[in-house]
């Protein structure tokens, strides 16, 4: 057996009988996560074992109780405020897809076996891999969550998984972010064995040295995606067409996430070569991670969230205030609205538009044959704009007085009231565009439709200070 080899993240020791095995350990982290380090090393381990003329072949294991939970969620929340062009985006989300396309590659065969949960990142190395064993333990979960935190998956989910078990099981996974056990990823196709937990790097080491072919099957001549790719067959083009509707009437246009997936995922499946596939999806991936809502989305409801239930944080300083004037403010406006001539139907439109559940007039139950409707259509994003600009503004008055802190009014508005996710909460509906810009579009609204949309001198105050409401992120 040789030493270790020196990396940051993993282990790379050849073995006596020829197999290397590579152990991922991420330092200073509970749980593997795919970090900038191990991006780069499993290229850097795939062209090692390309040219280690001892090593026959490879399995990839964890050194932790767990497979690997995904990507860096600090890390990604933190590349929205980096200002990055696209370019720039694009070449950064390029690292991982092309250490894994290195991986597959590489010659010679390599099996992975998989101990503990694999999400995201974690599944897709999985996935690169041309032998699966996975412990045989109903509560391992292995999955594709990305769509759920604003982006989809970057590292060749997308193509890999319906190369694997067809597009229509494909889609289904990846736009509901489903997670399931083994049993069931075995059933589907996903993985290739299930073991003892104490027996899956001997199983993945017999398959290397009985049978590991290193070419995966999409690499061979006349390859052809079960259940068909094409636009043009019929049930493809049908799937394509329910997924589309069924995603705008789900996501009211507000989560770029779903369809950039559905793109990816149908885009991606009329090219013959791999390499052309991954560079869709990586296009697609890179412009989320530019996009404010995956950070929204993620700094609510993962990162600041943390494990809060919904009763804790209604415990929180302030929450029970905010979504009582969240609700309020709602209301209000509706009523206002409604007051001003436009019909009732437009503005509970407008609020499912934004994202909410109920519309405001619903909330208010009064009787809505009182309004009548003498003012000419207005454009709904405007009225869009009123419902959440004047619950961020109530929401600032809480914050101005110390009843409450951001964190807080996010969370609270988010997961207790139905303030929509994809704003990352009152607060971040205000940070996303910048303090500056929204008392501006207050002001404008109110000029323009006499909204009663005010700022607070406090507000006024805190932008000519700092333009944002969170710390500027670091660069990483």
């Amino acid at each position: 057996m040789n030493k270790p080899s020196s990396f940051q993240t993993l282990s790379y020791v050849l073995q006596e009988n020829g197999v290397v095995h590579v152990a991922i350990d991420v330092k200073d982290k509970p749980v593997n996560v795919l970090t900038l380090d191990l991006h780069r090393e499993i290229g850097e381990v795939a062209q090692r074992l390309s040219q280690d003329e001892a090593a026959i072949g490879a399995v990839i294991h964890s050194a932790k109780s767990s497979f690997m939970a995904g990507g860096d969620l600090n890390r990604i929340v933190n590349y929205y405020a980096q200002n990055r062009t696209p370019e720039q985006a694009y070449e950064q989300s390029r690292t991982f897809t092309r250490s894994l396309r290195k991986l597959e590659t590489c010659g010679k065969p390599v099996a992975v076996a998989i101990n503990g949960t694999a999400l995201g990142g974690g599944l897709e190395l999985a996935l690169a891999c041309h032998h699966r064993v996975v412990a045989d333990d109903p509560k391992i979960m292995l999955g594709l969550p990305e769509v759920s935190l604003g982006l989809l998956p970057g590292g060749g989910g997308t193509q890999r998984l319906p190369r694997i078990i067809g597009l229509q099981q494909a889609t289904s996974l990846i736009l509901s972010s489903k997670r399931i056990d083994p049993e069931q990823a075995l059933k589907l196709g996903i993985v290739d064995q299930l073991a003892p937990l104490t027996e899956i790097i001997e199983k993945a080491e017999q398959w290397i040295l009985n049978d590991g072919n290193p070419e995966q099957a999409w690499d061979r001549k006349g390859f052809q995606i079960p259940g068909g790719s094409r636009l043009n067959d019929m049930n493809i083009g049908r799937l394509f067409s329910v997924q589309t509707a069924r995603i705008s009437a789900k996501y009211r246009h507000n989560y770029p996430a779903p369809i950039a997936a559905l793109r990816c995922l149908f885009n991606g499946s009329t090219v013959n070569s791999m390499d052309a596939a991954l560079r869709i999806e990586s296009r697609e991936f890179s412009a989320l991670t530019r996009d404010p809502v995956a950070r929204n989305l993620i700094r609510t409801k993962f990162i600041n969230r943390g494990k809060l239930s919904r009763q804790e944080i209604m415990t929180l300083k302030g929450a029970e205030s905010l979504k009582l004037n969240c609700e309020r403010a709602f209301i209000q406006q509706g009523l206002l609205m409604a007051e001003q001539g436009l019909k009732p139907a437009l503005i509970e439109n407008a609020a499912f538009a934004a994202g909410f559940d109920t519309g405001p007039l619903a909330l208010a139950d009064r009787d809505l044959d009182q309004y009548g409707s003498n003012q000419e259509l207005e454009d709904v994003e405007i009225l869009k704009q009123r419902l959440l600009c004047s619950q961020s503004l109530a929401a600032s008055d809480l914050c101005e007085t110390g009843e409450v802190d951001p964190v807080t009014a996010d969370l609270a508005s988010v997961l207790c009231w139905s303030f929509p996710s994809y704003t990352g909460g009152v607060m971040s509906y205000i940070d996303t565009m910048g303090l500056t810009a929204f008392i501006s579009l207050c002001d404008n609204l109110n000029d323009q439709t006499q909204a009663g949309l005010k700022p607070s001198a406090w507000l006024r105050e805190q932008a000519s200070k700092n333009d944002l409401i969170y710390p500027a992120a670091k660069a990483s």
